[in-house]
C-alpha cells in the first residue's frame, strides 16, 4: 500500500459523522425495512391464497377419496369409506330395528358416541357394528364370486327401482329431502348415484343367496325326521289348571319374627303422595303356615280339577311355567292324570289335569294384501270396490297391491305372502284366514283392533303346516350359515390404516390367550418334571435302604 492511500484511510477514520449522515442512514434503513416487510407480506398473501385454494380443493378431493379411495381391503379388493359406511349403517339400522327397544332399556344412547358405550367387556358398540359391516362386505363379495362361478345372472333393475321408491317414500315420511335421508341413513358422503353400484351388487348377491336357499331347502322328510328327535319343542298339549296362591300376611301375626317394631320389609315411595311406605315381609313361619293352608285348598281342588279347572288349549312347552312343564310333557303322561305342584319361589300351588298331547297341524296360508295406514287418504273399502268393479281376479288384485302398498307397509311384490303363519297375525286376521269355509278368491276388509293399519285381503289357499315350515326354516338357517362360513373361509381383511379398532382388540385377545396357554403348558411341564424328580428320588432312597 502506498503512503498516499494509507493517509487517505486515516483521514476517513478521523472525519466526523454529521447529523445529516445519521438522517440519511436512518432513511436508508427504513426504506430497506419497508421493502423487506412488503416482500414478507407478499409471500404471506401468496401462501394464504394457496392454502385457501388447497382447502377448497380438498372438498372434492376428500369426496373422491371417500368414494374411490381404499378404507380397508377384503380379499385384496379395495373397499372405499363410502361402501364401508353403507354397510356399517345397514348393520346398525337392521340391528336396531330388531333389538332397539330392548337396548334402549339397557341404556344404549344412539344419539351418543358409540365408541364409548360397551357392547361387551372388550368391544364397544362402534367396534361391534364395524365388525358386522366387514362381515356383510365379505359375504356380499363371496356370494358375488360364487354367482359368477356358477354362471348365475340376475337383473336387479326392478329391485333397484323399488329401493329408490323406498328412499323417496321414507324420506317424505321422515320430513327430509332424499339427499338428507340418504346421508342420515347411509353415511355423510352417500348419495343415491354414488350408492347405486353398491346397492346393485348387494341386490344381485342377495338374489343369488335366495337361489341357493331354494336349492338347499330341506324336504318334508327332513322336517319329519327332525321333529321325531325334538317333539317337545313342537308338540302342543291341552290341560286344565287351577292356581292356588298362598295368602301371605300383610302385617305381623303370632308367627312373626320377634323384633322391636315388627316393621321389617321393603320401602317404596308412593307416586301419588310422595311418601315412603313399607311393605311387610312375612317370617318363614308365617310363609310356611300360609303355604300349608294353600296346600289343603289345592288338595281339595284336585278332586274336581278335570271338570272345574281352566282349560288351556294348544299350549307349547315354552309357554308353561317352569315348575309345570316337566310333568305336563312327560312322555308317560296320559289323559286323566292329575297332580298338585308346589311353586316355592312364588308361594303358590298348581293344580293340573292332563288331557292330550298332539302335533298342531294348522296350515300356513297364501294370501295377497293391500295394507293401508289408518292415517292415510285411501280407504280400504274404496280399494276393494275398485277391485270388484274391475277384472276381479288375483292378477288384478296384485296390481292394486302394487299401486297402494308403500315402503312403510310392505315391499312384497303384488302384496303376496306365501306360507304365512297365522300364529303371527292378529286374531281378526287369523279367524278370517282359518275359517273352514274359506275358499280361493275370498276377499275382505279387516281392521284389527289396536293396530294402525287396515287390510284388504285376497285368499289364495292353504300351504304346509306351521310346524313343518318352522322346522324347515330352522334347518335352512343352519345350512345357510354353514354355507356362508364355507365360502368366506379364505376371505381376509387388511387394515393397513388401522381404521378398525375391533381387529386390534381381537389381536390383543388372541395374543393374551396364546400367552396364557403357553404359561399353562410350562406350568404343567414343570409340575410333571417335579413329580418325576420326586418319584426318582423316592426310588433311589428305597433302593439305598435295601
Amino acid at each position: 500500500m502506498s503512503k498516499k492511500e494509507s493517509q487517505n484511510i486515516e483521514e476517513q477514520k478521523e472525519k466526523a459523522v454529521t447529523k445529516y449522515d445519521l438522517k440519511m442512514q436512518k432513511r436508508a434503513e427504513e426504506k430497506a425495512r419497508a421493502k423487506k416487510e412488503k416482500q414478507v407480506s407478499l409471500i404471506t398473501s401468496i401462501l394464504i391464497v394457496a392454502a385457501l385454494v388447497c382447502f377448497m380443493a380438498s372438498f372434492p378431493i376428500r369426496s373422491y377419496l371417500t368414494v374411490h379411495g381404499t378404507y380397508v381391503k377384503v380379499a385384496g379388493e379395495n373397499i372405499s369409506r363410502l361402501e364401508f359406511d353403507y354397510n356399517y349403517n345397514m348393520a346398525l339400522n337392521n340391528y336396531m330395528n330388531q333389538y332397539g327397544t330392548y337396548l334402549s332399556y339397557m341404556g344404549l344412547d344412539l344419539t351418543g358416541d358409540l365408541s364409548t358405550q360397551m357392547y361387551s367387556d372388550s368391544l364397544t358398540f362402534k367396534d361391534f357394528f364395524e365388525k358386522m359391516a366387514v362381515e356383510n362386505i365379505i359375504q356380499t363379495k363371496a356370494l358375488k364370486a360364487e354367482a359368477k362361478a356358477a354362471g348365475f345372472t340376475y337383473d336387479a333393475t326392478k329391485d333397484y327401482e323399488d329401493y329408490l321408491n323406498y328412499v323417496s317414500q321414507a324420506a317424505e315420511a321422515a320430513g327430509m329431502t332424499e339427499k338428507q335421508f340418504v346421508q342420515e341413513n347411509f353415511g355423510a358422503y352417500a348419495t343415491t348415484s354414488r350408492l347405486k353400484p353398491i346397492v346393485m351388487e348387494n341386490l344381485e348377491s342377495s338374489a343369488y343367496y335366495d337361489s341357493v336357499s331354494d336349492e338347499k331347502m330341506p324336504s318334508d322328510e327332513d322336517a319329519e325326521n327332525y321333529y321325531a328327535e325334538n317333539k317337545d319343542s313342537y308338540d302342543s298339549i291341552d290341560y286344565r289348571m287351577t292356581v292356588i296362591n298362598a295368602e301371605l300376611p300383610t302385617e305381623p301375626t303370632d308367627l312373626a319374627d320377634k323384633t322391636e317394631d315388627n316393621t321389617t320389609g321393603s320401602t317404596s315411595t308412593d307416586s301419588t303422595t310422595g311418601t315412603d311406605t313399607t311393605t311387610y315381609e312375612p317370617s318363614e313361619a308365617e310363609i310356611a303356615y300360609a303355604m300349608e293352608q294353600a296346600k289343603a285348598e289345592a288338595d281339595t281342588a284336585l278332586k274336581s280339577i278335570a271338570k272345574d279347572g281352566e282349560l288351556k288349549e294348544n299350549a307349547k312347552r315354552t309357554s308353561l311355567a317352569s315348575v309345570t312343564r316337566e310333568w305336563l310333557f312327560d312322555e308317560s303322561r296320559k289323559a286323566g292324570d292329575t297332580t298338585v305342584i308346589e311353586d316355592e319361589t312364588n308361594n303358590r300351588y298348581y293344580v293340573l289335569a292332563f288331557e292330550k298331547r298332539y302335533l298342531d297341524e294348522t296350515p300356513t296360508v297364501d294370501v295377497r294384501a293391500v295394507i293401508l295406514s289408518n292415517d292415510g287418504d285411501v280407504s280400504a273399502d274404496s280399494v276393494l270396490e275398485e277391485w270388484k268393479s274391475g277384472a276381479a281376479t288375483e292378477d288384478s288384485f296384485a296390481e292394486l297391491a302394487d299401486k297402494y302398498n308403500t315402503a312403510s307397509t310392505t315391499t312384497s311384490e303384488g302384496g303376496l305372502f306365501e306360507a304365512l303363519s297365522v300364529s303371527n297375525v292378529s286374531d281378526e286376521l287369523k279367524d278370517w284366514m282359518t275359517d273352514s269355509s274359506r275358499v280361493q278368491g275370498d276377499t275382505a276388509v279387516i281392521a284389527p283392533e289396536g293396530e294402525s293399519y287396515t287390510y284388504v285381503v285376497y285368499f289364495i289357499g292353504t300351504n304346509e303346516a306351521e310346524w313343518m315350515k318352522s322346522i324347515k326354516n330352522t334347518l335352512l338357517t343352519d345350512i345357510m350359515a354353514d354355507y356362508l362360513e364355507e365360502i368366506t373361509a379364505n376371505y381376509s381383511v387388511e387394515d393397513s390404516r388401522n381404521n378398525l379398532n375391533y381387529l386390534k382388540v381381537e389381536a390383543a385377545e388372541s395374543a393374551a390367550a396364546a400367552a396364557s396357554e403357553s404359561a399353562s403348558a410350562e406350568t404343567d411341564a414343570s409340575t410333571e418334571s417335579g413329580s418325576t424328580d420326586t418319584t426318582d428320588a423316592s426310588t433311589e432312597s428305597s433302593s439305598a435302604a435295601q
